[in-house]
């Protein structure tokens, strides 16, 4: 199956690293989806903000001696479950898309990044890969702040 770029947009890496859907080992998959913010709005934002910034990473890896982006291949998927569209688009709905696009990737052989703003983004690519996956597997979430409050506040 041959899945659309993400269009109309840049894509991850810029020129650096594009590699065509069929040839990419990596897709980065924009969820930019936002509903149960409590603080300040802005997190469907998020997505764009980190493929535009992206342009400036440099792909030579001076640890490695290489250009791994090239080698791995990075395709860039159009968004999914995006709120600045569907602005009443449900948990459930947004969970019921993450985890089969999700799904879809892995089956296609993807090591899916998923980027998003949003916390609730997590539990359907997790999802899609348990359902994918039988030996544990690790997950690192980078998040732009702690979220480390006392609960007893």
């Amino acid at each position: 199956m041959l899945l659309s770029c993400a269009t109309g947009s840049e894509q991850f890496l810029g020129s650096e690293a594009i590699a065509t859907y069929a040839t990419a080992k990596a897709v980065i998959l924009p969820i930019p989806y936002e509903a149960t913010t409590t603080y300040r709005k802005g997190c469907e934002t998020g997505p764009a903000a980190v493929i535009t910034a992206s342009q400036q990473l440099e792909a030579y890896d001076e640890e490695l001696k290489r250009e791994t982006c090239l080698e791995v291949g990075i395709y860039t998927h159009e968004a999914i479950a995006d709120t600045r569209q569907q602005p009443q688009l449900s948990a459930e709905e947004m969970l019921a898309v993450t985890t089969a696009t999700v799904s879809r990737l892995i089956a296609d052989d993807k090591f899916v990044v998923a980027v998003g703003g949003e916390h609730a983004i997590t539990t359907g690519v997790v999802q899609a890969y348990r359902q994918a996956l039988s030996e544990p597997f690790t997950v690192v979430q980078i998040d732009a702040h702690g979220d480390m409050r006392f609960e007893g506040c």
